[in-house]
């Protein structure tokens, strides 16, 4: 393989390459002998120069207030790599780092998304029973639409259940409820209080890569948006609500 090859593989570019052998077969020579015996033009010349100077092969001295340049011991390319090598190792260990994001971004920038709207009693009951098929933690803040209520012995039933599969529950209530929620008993669930949540008509439902919002009346209208990057959003959003949120914060 030609020393030019193997200089370039090195890292050096086509210029620099030129450049560096001429100071190797020159010694101690100014920029105009450089351009003369490599070919390459001034301009290119001082910055390969330059180039050369910060990998740390090659330097200048002054002569009668000249400038001449040398090349650096062919041995500090071992050094150079090395240190390339390094830096090549800390770049892959922060991509790495990155790349769970980066594909999450992907896969949801691809996903289909898709809405559907249930009403009434079984439309809820089929919401609900889609949260145990989920199987993931349920984040749940805005208006008390009182699903204890309206399903009475299903609804603990459903609580045990969740219970039994280990899905955590987290809970946000209007501060004007704690008097009224703080006692509750539900499994495997944390409660917190905000002031923030008195205006908010509809209950929100944040599972896997769905959202639920539910609008409380007599014959309740669900709209389930199957969406990742809804859900995602939904979801720091609550974590930035609960955050703010008052106690009693313990597992109840």
């Amino acid at each position: 393989m030609k020393v030019e090859n193997i200089l370039q593989g090195a890292g050096l570019a086509g210029n620099e390459t030129k450049v560096y052998l001429s100071l190797l077969d020159l010694g101690s020579v100014t920029a105009g002998d450089i351009a003369k015996a490599s070919g390459v033009n001034r301009t290119n010349v001082y910055d390969a120069l330059r180039s050369l100077a910060e990998k740390g092969l090659a330097g200048h001295i002054k002569k009668a207030e000249r400038r001449y340049f040398e090349a650096a011991s062919p041995t500090k390319f071992l050094h150079y790599l090395e240190e390339k090598e390094e830096e090549v190792r800390e770049r892959r260990k922060s991509l790495e780092e990155i790349i769970p994001d980066l594909e999450m971004k992907r896969a949801l920038s691809r996903e289909q998304q898709e809405a559907t709207v249930y009403t009434g009693r079984k439309g809820l009951k089929t919401v609900a029973e889609d949260v145990l098929k989920e199987n993931s933690e349920l984040l749940v803040f805005g208006a008390e639409g009182g699903f204890a209520r309206i399903f009475g012995t299903y609804s603990r039933n459903w609580h045990r259940r969740r219970s039994h599969s280990r899905i955590p529950m987290k809970i946000i209530y209007s501060e004007k409820l704690r008097t009224v929620k703080s006692s509750e008993s539900i499994p495997m669930a944390e409660m917190r209080f905000s002031s923030s949540l008195h205006d908010i008509p509809a209950t929100t439902w944040v599972y896997g890569g769905k959202v639920a919002i539910i609008v409380w009346s007599e014959h309740p209208v669900i709209t389930v948006i199957r969406s990742g990057k809804a859900a995602m959003t939904y979801r720091q959003f609550f974590r930035e609500l609960w955050r703010s949120s008052s106690g009693p914060s313990v597992n109840i």
